[in-house]
């Protein structure tokens, strides 16, 4: 589903303007950025967590030459589904 798509559901369920509900979709999304970039974590209760996490300088080896090649230290989102959403994945109804 595209950003696109989910803006059309949501406009027709609450049946009001797709315009209103577009910069509404992306005043949360870019809210969610903001506070996790900001506070490196944002809990949304019932539905999971984004959270910021440093990766370690690694060493890794090119498959091609296999020369050793230092990989490093990287920031990375991470998504933790709390409850509800973890199990509706579990029960296999992830589509409505």
């Amino acid at each position: 589903m595209t950003k696109k798509e989910l803006v059309r559901r949501i406009a027709n369920e609450l049946n009001v303007d797709q315009v209103l509900t577009k910069r509404i979709v992306q005043s949360m999304l870019d809210g969610i950025l903001d506070a996790v970039a900001r506070e490196g974590r944002i809990e949304l209760r019932n539905f999971g967590v984004f959270e910021v996490k440093t990766r370690a300088a690694r060493k890794a080896r090119n498959p091609r030459t296999n020369e050793e090649v230092l990989v490093p230290a990287k920031r990375v989102l991470t998504f933790q589904p709390g409850k509800k959403v973890a199990a509706r994945f579990a029960r296999g109804r992830a589509s409505r």
